[in-house]
């Protein structure tokens, strides 16, 4: 089974496995986790490393505000 790294928001990488692809969507689930969600592709990394290097790469993430400006 494939697996992949998410941004929980936007400072947790998780690990998770992809279920099913679909166009630019995936089914996947929290690895060791039950049940599943719909994610879009550009949000999994392939590695923890990867995923950590986009909090820094997020513009919104270096002006000390939230995603929502908060």
């Amino acid at each position: 089974m494939k697996t992949g790294w998410i941004l929980e928001a936007n400072f947790k990488a998780t690990e998770i496995e992809i279920l099913k692809e679909s166009g630019d969507t995936a089914i996947v689930k929290i690895k060791g986790g039950e049940g599943g969600f719909r994610i879009r592709k550009n949000r999994i990394y392939k590695t923890k490393e990867e995923c950590l290097k986009s909090i820094k790469d997020n513009s919104y993430s270096k002006s000390g505000h939230g995603a929502f400006g908060h």
